[in-house]
């Protein structure tokens, strides 16, 4: 079996990444690697998963786009721009988030674009194959 890599941009908290490593680390075999980086340059667009912020008051930001067209599969936290980021209510968001996206991660195997907010109770799939919502 093939490890998945998830890259969380810098952006999100070391903490949040190492419980996710360590909750990862108790799955055998171990299916997914948690890498926190602003460097992605190695990433595999078939095997890596994408988390970024993305602070488009409407549609997404350039920076997620780009990264959709180039084949990533994409999970993007909007954040309005006149936020301040809660890190204490985004990890939160994530982790009651986690067990769909790791669904959707098994599930979708196209490119895609997925985006979440605070509330941590819906994904919103708003680019790729759209038969295939499993949020």
């Amino acid at each position: 079996m093939r490890v998945m890599r998830v890259y969380l941009d810098t952006n999100y908290p070391k903490n949040l990444a190492e419980a996710l490593r360590l909750i990862h680390a108790l799955q055998l075999p171990q299916a997914i690697e948690i890498v926190r980086t602003q460097d992605i340059k190695e990433a595999d667009a078939a095997s890596s998963i994408l988390f970024l912020f993305d602070q488009s008051k409407k549609g997404l930001d350039v920076v997620t786009e780009k990264h959709f067209e180039a084949g990533y599969r994409v999970f993007a936290f909007k954040l309005n721009s006149t936020d301040k980021i809660n890190f204490f209510d985004l990890s939160l968001s994530l982790l009651r988030l986690w067990p769909r996206i790791l669904d959707t991660i098994t599930a979708e195997t196209e490119p895609f674009v997925f985006t979440y907010n605070y509330n941590g109770k819906t994904l919103t799939k708003v680019k790729g194959r759209q038969e295939n919502v499993a949020a």
